[in-house]
């Protein structure tokens, strides 16, 4: 009798696990999709998010994230200048305001700018907190540049539904990237990276409508030794170069998507 009641417990147990395993399955699926929504700047989960195009010419996008950062950025701007390159500027609000001068550079001399949020908080998508900030970001370049950009990076490419829906809303578009190179993960690695080996982890990953990120700035940090942006300066013109062997040509963000550039109406000021 005692074998008996043992065997039909462990039946009962085994019946009632995989009834439990059968129901957690929709909610571990719909985790693992909110985390690869969340961490994987191209993903598309929770809305269109553009990263790269279609095209099939040698064409890439230049992009640069949490800038203005000097002298980091002008000395960019420069080496853009002497190889005749237009890139797209995602700037943060709080460096616009600190950097007036280099935001309105980047536009005279024909480079696109991007909202990257005012603040650069990590905890921009985790509450309505990020719209509101990519409304001070926009009204900080706006009464810097006068122009109110159209596309809109979140920091570190992470996003939610919420945040997606509140850029609809507004009139942007999201825009994350393809190609990039983590030279603080690499540091930490491998060791300290060269130019070269920037330079290399780029070109091995284009082909045709990649959208590059690279950085000149380290969000709103400006005395930490993450925020010297050297090696990106060193590695900007062998990634020109080898790429231009190649026969790839650099366009804008706007030019490569074949979307507006920029937005006639501020959104900002339904805030008021």
């Amino acid at each position: 009798m005692s074998s008996r009641i043992k065997n039909l417990n462990q039946s009962i147990g085994k019946t009632m696990a995989r009834r439990i395993t059968f129901r957690m399955l929709p909610i571990t699926l719909s985790m693992l999709l909110l985390v690869y929504g969340y961490f994987v700047p191209s993903s598309p989960v929770f809305g269109k998010v553009y990263s790269q195009s279609n095209a099939r010419e040698r064409v890439v996008a230049l992009t640069f994230d949490d800038g203005p950062n000097e002298p980091y950025t002008s000395e960019i701007l420069d080496i853009l200048n002497k190889y005749d390159v237009k890139a797209t500027f995602f700037v943060v609000g709080m460096n616009v305001e600190r950097y007036p001068d280099t935001a309105r550079r980047m536009l005279s001399e024909g480079h696109v700018l991007g909202n990257h949020s005012y603040s650069h908080k990590a905890n921009h998508a985790i509450s309505n907190f990020g719209v509101k900030d990519f409304k001070r970001a926009e009204e900080a370049i706006y009464n810097t540049t006068g122009v109110i950009p159209h596309l809109y990076r979140p920091p570190h490419g992470k996003k939610t539904p919420w945040e997606l829906s509140g850029l609809r809303k507004a009139g942007l578009i999201e825009v994350n990237w393809t190609v990039s190179t983590n030279e603080l993960h690499r540091e930490l690695v491998f060791g300290k990276p060269t130019p070269e080996m920037v330079a290399k982890d780029i070109i091995s990953e284009i082909t045709p409508g990649k959208i590059i990120l690279l950085h000149d700035g380290y969000g709103t940090n400006h005395n930490d030794a993450k925020s010297d942006k050297s090696l990106t300066v060193q590695a900007l013109p062998l990634i020109i170069e080898r790429l231009q062997v190649k026969g790839y040509r650099f366009l804008t963000v706007p030019e490569l998507l074949n979307v507006s550039a920029y937005n006639r109406v501020p959104t900002y000021v339904d805030e008021n």
